[in-house]
């Protein structure tokens, strides 16, 4: 089944254009150059603009915020900046938060579901799917070349990527307007919780 699906992936996955965000318009044509070669390289150059993307909205808002706390009379200290950055990873973990698609995954046509129900993955599953990527992201970069539909993170949530239709980054602000809290929600606080907590005996 899989084979047939990537089979055809040269005929409906093929972007010649360049997407906008509120940062301007970024040129995903090197991403495009590599995707067309093979369906891996595709799911590949999935995850490195996920990648790219995800750090081009977060990093500047945590350096807006560091000067702004700057200027307001804060001095950071080691433990400000360690949850500084929980906060950019725990965004960063959180890119799939909305119908299980990430701003890459809109744009390549890609998304997350749950293995045995084949529905979009919930909340929690896309949260925990993306806890290898901190301490194992070269490594599943190449079970990703290696495994398009499923890479490490997608056996702990028992998930996997398949295609899906293409979407423009503007989707994800009418998903945040359909959003309702969930039970997942809190689960995802109190296993982040845990799991940065952990993190931070294991990263010094």
């Amino acid at each position: 089944m899989q084979l047939i699906l990537y089979n055809h992936v040269g005929k409906h996955l093929r972007m010649t254009k360049s997407t906008e965000n509120n940062s301007g318009i970024i040129s995903i044509e090197m991403f495009e150059n590599i995707a067309n070669r093979s369906p891996r390289f595709h799911r590949v150059s999935a995850m490195l603009l996920d990648h790219f993307l995800m750090c081009v909205l977060i990093i500047p808002i945590a350096i807006l915020f560091g000067i702004v706390l700057e200027k307001s009379g804060f001095r950071l200290n080691d433990g400000m900046i360690f949850y500084v950055w929980v906060l950019i990873i725990f965004i960063y973990y959180n890119k799939d938060f909305f119908n299980a698609k990430s701003p890459a995954k809109r744009i390549m046509g890609y998304q997350v579901v749950d293995r045995k129900t084949e529905m979009p993955a919930t909340e929690l599953q896309c949260f925990v799917r993306n806890f290898t990527v901190c301490v194992a992201w070269p490594l599943e970069v190449i079970i990703g070349f290696i495994n398009p539909e499923r890479r490490i993170g997608d056996f702990m949530a028992n998930t996997k990527v398949v295609l899906s239709e293409k979407e423009k980054l503007k989707t994800i602000w009418s998903d945040l307007k359909r959003t309702k809290l969930k039970m997942n929600y809190i689960g995802i606080i109190i296993i982040g919780i845990v799991y940065f907590y952990g993190l931070s005996y294991i990263i010094p």
